[in-house]
C-alpha cells in the first residue's frame, strides 16, 4: 500500500501579511497612514477575522505596523527602501557572484534520491535513484544578500574541490579546470519561483514557504558531456530582470 504524503500547506496568515507586506514596501499603503479595519480586510481577502489577527500580528512583529488601541492600524512611520537588484543579463550576475564572498557548508557524495530534485538530476545525468552523486553546498554572500549554492556532478570530478579551495577560489569550474582541465563547452540556464524549504529558508535568513528565485544551470562538457547542475536560490523580493521590448511595425 503506498504511503501518501500531505503537503504541508503554506499558513494563510503568512500569505495575507505577505500581501499586506508588498502593499507597504511598495507604496501603495503608505507611512503612516491608516489601514483597513479587520472587518475590511476579512471581506477582502475572503478569509476569517483570526486570520487577518494573526496576519496583523505578524506585520506588527516585523515593525511594519503599529496597532493603536481604539484608533485602528496604521504603516510604521519609517519604511525602509526594498533592496533590489535589476538584472539585464543573468550570466553577468552569475560571473558576479562567483566573485563574492563565499562559505563553504559541506561536499559530500549523496544518492540520487537524497536530492533536492532527483528527478532533473537523474534525467541529466542519467543514473538511477540508488546511484551517487558528487554535492557540493556554499553560502554566496553579495552586498551583503545571500545565496544558496547547490552543485550537483559525478563523485569522481567532485572529489577534486576542497571547502579550502572553494573559499579562496569561489568558482568550482576555475578550480577543475587548474587542477584537472576540465571546463565546460556549454550551458542552459533556467528561472522559475519556488516556496522556501526550511533548509534554504535557515541558509538564506527568510521564513519558510517565502518565496525564493530558483536558478538552475545545466553545463556540459565536450560532445553533450553531462558535468554539472547547479542550483542557486534567493529571495524573490531582491530580485528584478529588466529586458527591451522590441516594437514590431
Amino acid at each position: 500500500m503506498k504511503n501518501h504524503l500531505k503537503k504541508e500547506a503554506v499558513p494563510l496568515y503568512r500569505s495575507v501579511a505577505a500581501i499586506i507586506e508588498n502593499k507597504i514596501v511598495s507604496g501603495q499603503f503608505e507611512p503612516g497612514s491608516k489601514l483597513p479595519t479587520e472587518d475590511e480586510l476579512t471581506k477582502s481577502f475572503n478569509v476569517s477575522k483570526i486570520t487577518v489577527r494573526n496576519a496583523l500580528m505578524l506585520l506588527e512583529m516585523d515593525q511594519l505596523i503599529v496597532r493603536k488601541w481604539g484608533k485602528g492600524n496604521f504603516v510604521a512611520g519609517d519604511i525602509p527602501d526594498r533592496k533590489q537588484y535589476i538584472h539585464t543579463n543573468l550570466n553577468e550576475m552569475t560571473r558576479a557572484l562567483s566573485r563574492s564572498v563565499t562559505k563553504p557548508v559541506d561536499i559530500e557524495k549523496i544518492t540520487v534520491k537524497e536530492c533536492r530534485n532527483p528527478k532533473d538530476v537523474r534525467s541529466f545525468f542519467k543514473i538511477s535513484n540508488e546511484d551517487e552523486i558528487g554535492r557540493i553546498r556554499r553560502i554566496v554572500t553579495m552586498e551583503n544578500i545571500p545565496y544558496f549554492y547547490e552543485n550537483f556532478m559525478p563523485i569522481e570530478i567532485v572529489k577534486h574541490v576542497t571547502k579550502t579551495e572553494l573559499a579562496k577560489t569561489k568558482s568550482i569550474q576555475k578550480i577543475l579546470r587548474k587542477k584537472i582541465g576540465l571546463m565546460a563547452t556549454k550551458g542552459k540556464k533556467y528561472l522559475e519561483a519556488l516556496p522556501a524549504e526550511p533548509d534554504i529558508a535557515q541558509m538564506l535568513q527568510c521564513q519558510t514557504f517565502d518565496p525564493l528565485i530558483h536558478m538552475q544551470t545545466y553545463f556540459w562538457t565536450g560532445v553533450e558531456t553531462p558535468f554539472e547542475i547547479v542550483n542557486v536560490y534567493f529571495h524573490a523580493s531582491y530580485f528584478k530582470y529588466e529586458v527591451d521590448v522590441e516594437i514590431e511595425k
